[in-house]
């Protein structure tokens, strides 16, 4: 652990010295000109000229748009952003060669105009975000293209640097968001201004912020297993992670080769987090829901990986001996039909109590929470019903879009992985305070190995149960045992629930029942379900709903059909169970074996010779032929391979005795 602190504190120091010799030595007018190149990067510029000519024609003589609100203070849908955009339109054309519009008097005109108004309109929104991250971000993308186009500091209105600096947040002083990637986006418009105005010092502010963040971390930010936490110990490879490997990306592509770059052993943590968690997190175009939050049930769109695609860019021009592994992930999430699949890998991240299993033909996540991680959240009026993602949800995709912006129809007393009372109302659904609750379980986390990872949750408040998922190669066993509830309300394991793709056998929903045992094709998935005390329940219906029912902002309706394959426990049961097996549709019927599934022991076998294990007490136990004996609860992975793997979740310890021995 010492050796641990004094890495962390040399690559904290590698980083800030690199920024501190930065502002002494740096090219100003190198990096504006790499700024502005790369903002332009990709452009149709028929359609960006046609479109920063309309938004010129379409302002007042005093610089306004007729169609904006500018006095609207709201906290996710705020109406003054579009002046802002439509500005960064006008200066993407104006400041760009490549346009056939650089430099012309008209636009350069509107744009002034433009600024003019917004200094003296001074929007300003309820949330803090808006106007000290996204206002001052999209302040410094415009003003370095319109500086790019000849635009000088003289020419801008009075005041309105002055502003920006003054409201704009600052990241070397501690507050609470100057952690983690909102610590990164402060600095960011600290360097764009720092750059515009070749202020040395400014410039240093925005570089320490940016790349002091390149560190393994106990708080927010980069964790020791390489994933990432924002809002308090709170699991966030998407959305706030994403933020942070695109920010950290890019400015390592812009001041790479010059004295403002971070030490190399700082900025391998970026591919580093790229390559072993935040692109294996995604499958196709989309994120794995349970990696991104409360975006899972935030703004339609936001989820879609491709926005990733400039992230790639950076990276293989920061790491050039890597590029052609970024080319591949880009041709993945463009949907290229011949990009190669992903690589295998089993991950259990023990600092965010997750679990992420890729295999060529499908990839699968479970998410819990404990005593040391927090609830997903909801914060601004979004996933206003997502309590129960993050209580063991689990995620099955192979073409990636399996749940693509399925919130707003979801039961939400039926998210995919869960045992939840099924009070069926939106109005029961549990919501407390917003904002990162931590989680009350101690027996949470697992084991990986060679293509195989075992992940234990038990929980003890609400709905008390045991858990296991165990990741063997091409097949995921599903366990629970000790399942107990109170009330009239049925209690359900939810096997999954997405987006309708194939037919259903006409006699099976009808009845709406499947005897067990039971194996039943939807999608690219089987489901294999043992003969079991438990009733399996199939539904397929078409499903209306707004996205103001997940995110009050938002009003867009969305509309479709919905698969939702659930086993029933009825109300108020005592020690019950449940098992169930999730493989490929393409591949051949894996080979499983379930050999325990007790409140004490719970415990599955491959044809590989794979076997997991989660004990839920210390002792010896004998089980299909094999004995383990364990000091402690545990969860152990045996495979060939790799030998015996164990641990102990509740202190993330693997210092006590446990042997294991199969046929």
């Amino acid at each position: 652990m010492n050796a641990l602190r004094r890495l962390l504190a040399c690559l904290a120091a590698l980083c800030l010295g690199a920024a501190a010799i930065a502002a002494e030595t740096v090219d100003f007018a190198l990096l504006r000109s790499r700024v502005a190149a790369d903002l332009a990067v990709g452009v149709d510029w028929p359609r960006a000229v046609r479109r920063a000519e309309a938004h010129a024609a379409a302002m007042t003589p005093q610089g306004a748009w007729p169609d904006v609100d500018y006095a609207n203070r709201h906290i996710t849908v705020w109406a003054p952003r579009k002046h802002l955009e439509r500005l960064r339109d006008i200066a993407l054309v104006f400041g760009a060669e490549a346009s056939g519009k650089a430099r012309d008097p008209d636009l350069r005109d509107a744009l002034l105009r433009g600024l003019t108004h917004w200094q003296q309109a001074h929007p300003r929104s309820k949330n803090w975000w808006f106007n000290q991250i996204f206002t001052p971000r999209l302040l410094g993308e415009t003003l370095i293209l319109a500086q790019a186009g000849g635009v000088g500091v003289d020419d801008l209105p009075p005041g309105l640097l002055d502003r920006w600096a003054k409201e704009g947040g600052d990241p070397s002083k501690k507050a609470f968001n100057t952690t983690g990637s909102n610590r990164m986006a402060l600095g960011e418009h600290w360097a764009y201004r720092g750059l515009l105005t070749g202020d040395a010092r400014t410039l240093r502010v925005g570089l320490n912020a940016l790349f002091s963040t390149l560190r393994l971390t106990d708080a927010e930010g980069l964790q020791r297993d390489l994933s990432f936490h924002q809002h308090g110990p709170q699991l966030y490879l998407g959305n706030y992670g994403y933020e942070w490997l695109s920010l950290a990306a890019k400015w390592l592509a812009y001041v790479g080769g010059t004295p403002a770059a971070p030490a190399p052993e700082a900025a391998a943590l970026i591919r580093d987090y790229a390559c072993r968690s935040f692109f294996p997190a995604i499958r196709g175009e989309w994120f794995l829901f349970n990696v991104i939050g409360r975006q899972q049930a935030s703004r339609p769109g936001d989820a879609r990986a491709r926005k990733t695609l400039p992230i790639l860019r950076h990276l293989a021009a920061a790491f050039p001996a890597d590029a052609p592994a970024f080319e591949v992930f880009a041709r993945r999430v463009r949907l290229d039909p011949v990009a190669p699949p992903p690589a295998a890998q089993s991950t259990v991240y023990p600092r965010s109590d997750y679990a992420l299993h890729v295999r060529p033909a499908f990839t699968f996540d479970v998410r819990a929470n404990s005593a040391r991680t927090a609830r997903c959240e909801w914060g601004n009026d979004e996933n206003l019903l997502g309590h129960y993602l993050s209580e063991g949800s689990t995620g099955f995709v192979a073409r990636g879009d399996e749940y693509a912006e399925i919130a707003p129809l979801w039961d939400w007393f039926k998210v995919p992985g869960t045992t939840v009372v099924d009070k069926g109302r939106d109005k029961a659904i549990p919501r407390g305070k917003p904002w990162g609750r931590l989680g009350s379980a101690t027996f949470v986390g697992g084991v990986d190995g060679v293509g195989a990872l075992a992940f234990a949750y038990r929980r003890d408040a609400e709905a008390p149960g045991r858990f296991a998922w165990f990741a063997l190669g091409d097949a995921v066993v599903c366990l629970g045992a000790g399942l107990s509830a109170t009330g009239d309300a049925p209690l359900v394991t939810t096997l999954d629930q997405c987006w309708r793709r194939d037919p259903i056998p006409a006699k099976a929903l009808a009845r709406g029942v499947l005897d067990t045992p039971a194996t039943l094709v939807h999608g690219a998935f089987r489901y294999t379900v043992p003969r079991q005390p438990a009733t399996l329940r199939l539904s397929l219906d078409v499903r209306e709903g707004s996205w103001s029912r997940v995110s009050a902002a938002e009003k867009k309706r969305v509309s479709g059909e919905v698969f939702t394959l659930w086993l029933d426990h009825g109300p108020a049961p005592k020690a019950a169970t449940y098992a169930y097996v999730v493989s490929p549709a393409a591949l051949p019927a894996p080979k499983v074996e379930i050999l325990s599934n007790t409140p004490d022991l719970q415990a599955a076998r491959d044809a590989a010779g794979r076997v997991a294990v989660v004990a839920h007490t210390a002792g010896d136990f004998s089980f299909g032929g094999c004995t383990l004996a364990t000091e402690r609860p545990c969860v152990a992975l045996f495979t060939k391979e790799g030998g015996l793997t164990f641990v102990d979740p509740a202190t993330g310890t693997d210092g006590f005795r446990c042997t294991l021995t199969c046929p």
